[in-house]
């Protein structure tokens, strides 16, 4: 099977909030998609790992936020690459509520969806959930940011727990980027996956305090490539 077909499907990116109680949680998806029109209902696809899948299925709610080409590349990295079982993202975040009460964010987004789920299918390692939109509201013109855009132009990177992580490790893989310098070493950051290949200063020579510019994880995270 040519895995690199999947690479001409098209994806946008966005922040899915949810509540449980007080206590908010949300995380990035490439996902949603309009599934009908009368009425209007939608498919999201979560992984099983992230604690936002399993406040959607107790409370059967759900806020998408639609991410915008200008949004902070610090959102991505937090609803990404931290988890809301242990950290309250949307209280380091600019952020709304819903009419019904469902954060989203309200800066660096085009618009939001206010969601309510009437049933959910078990994909292996995802749930995918169909939704009803209840509420939705435009917040700029801003052009809202594909996942090509994603990679191509913010150089992004992708979580393990995207349903299209596989396919993504491939093309990073085969993408035509300038190679390390000769002799050089190049470290891997074991939460995110992106490589420091050195240039000037060697990864031995960074200071004990430096942390992935992608997901802020610890220098002792990243192992030899």
């Amino acid at each position: 099977m040519d895995i690199t077909a999947l690479f001409k499907i098209s994806y946008g990116l966005y922040i899915i909030g949810a509540k449980d109680g007080a206590k908010n949680a949300g995380c990035v998806v490439n996902t949603v998609a309009q599934s009908t029109a009368n009425p209007v209902t939608l498919t999201v696809c979560i992984n099983k790992d992230n604690h936002t899948n399993a406040v959607i299925k107790a409370t059967k709610s759900f806020s998408v936020s639609i991410l915008s080409e200008h949004v902070n590349a610090e959102i991505i990295r937090l609803f990404g690459f931290t988890s809301s079982k242990d950290t309250d993202k949307f209280a380091q975040a600019p952020y709304s509520l819903t009419p019904s009460g469902l954060p989203y964010i309200n800066n660096g987004v085009t618009g939001y969806l206010q969601c309510k789920v009437i049933d959910f299918i078990d994909n292996y390692t995802h749930t995918i959930f169909i939704a009803e939109v209840e509420e939705a509201e435009n917040l700029t013109k801003e052009p809202p940011m594909t996942y090509a855009y994603y990679h191509s132009v913010v150089k992004g990177k992708t979580a393990k727990n995207a349903p299209t992580y596989v396919a993504d490790e491939v093309a990073s893989a085969n993408a035509d980027e300038a190679e390390p310098s000769p002799g050089a070493k190049v470290y891997k950051c074991a939460i995110c996956g992106f490589e420091y290949s050195g240039g000037d200063v060697g990864f031995e020579q960074l200071p004990d305090d430096y942390l992935c510019p992608i997901c802020r994880a610890a220098k002792e995270k990243f192992t030899k490539a």
